[in-house]
């Protein structure tokens, strides 16, 4: 008798975890085909919910940790890469996930990158940014109408953001066959400010970095909808 119920025990045990494990993933694909719609990525996300077991998360309706992954995404019309968001105190009442997906998380954390192609058509013709051993680079043929000249210039890039501006200014520059003392005139000419994009789930931007292949900026959120029709 001892023997069966410690048999008995071990298969409820795996049928329990078994079904735990099913019923993650589920809940997982459900979420990545519903972000995939919000924020039109280009192939489904990453979900992963945390926490030692499913099913009492599902049953209480808190989950302690959801994280998104995504390799673009399109955010009003702007197209983001290596998006990446850590949600907590989940709030998705199993009832509503059955019936409407409603999804409103206490605290979220996120990043996206922006690529530098997004803020050539704030720079004179024929110049744009590009990068150089992984740092950003201005660089092309400018034109100084005040000269009657055109040249070409090289410069790094230093990215500020102050609140939900950016704010582009070029350093060191180089600039050929142009006369003496022309530096400052070039770099009033390709320094500008532009509205960050929007950031997926409304976060506000707290910090941005330069990468290689474009400007990270990272925010937060607090009482955000993931999921449902108040979702950003």
């Amino acid at each position: 008798m001892r023997k069966f119920l410690v048999v008995f025990l071990i298969l409820l045990v795996v049928v329990v975890v078994g079904g735990d494990i099913a019923l993650r993933g589920f809940a997982e694909r459900m979420v990545a085909e519903r972000v995939a719609q919000q924020m039109q990525t280009s192939e489904q996300p990453d979900v992963a919910i945390g926490g030692w077991a499913f099913l009492p998360q599902a049953l209480g309706g808190t989950y302690s940790e959801i994280t998104i992954t995504a390799g673009t995404a399109t955010v009003r019309g702007v197209t983001l890469e290596q998006i990446e968001a850590t949600a907590t105190e989940v709030d998705a009442p199993l009832s509503d996930l059955v019936n409407e997906p409603s999804v409103v998380a206490g605290q979220v954390e996120g990043s996206f990158v922006v690529p530098y192609s997004y803020f050539n058509p704030h720079l004179p013709e024929g110049v744009t940014i590009t990068t150089e051993n992984g740092e950003p680079r201005i660089t092309g043929e400018l034109a100084i109408p005040e000269l009657g000249v055109s040249t070409s210039i090289s410069a790094a890039g230093e990215f500020e953001v102050d609140g939900g501006t950016v704010t582009v200014t070029p350093v060191d520059i180089e600039v050929s066959g142009a006369p003496d003392g022309v530096s400052d005139m070039v770099g009033d000419m390709l320094t500008f400010s532009v509205e960050a994009p929007e950031l997926p789930f409304g976060l506000t931007v707290t910090e941005m970095e330069n990468v290689s292949s474009g400007v990270r900026i990272t925010g937060t959120g607090q009482d955000v909808p993931l999921m449902g029709s108040e979702a950003a």
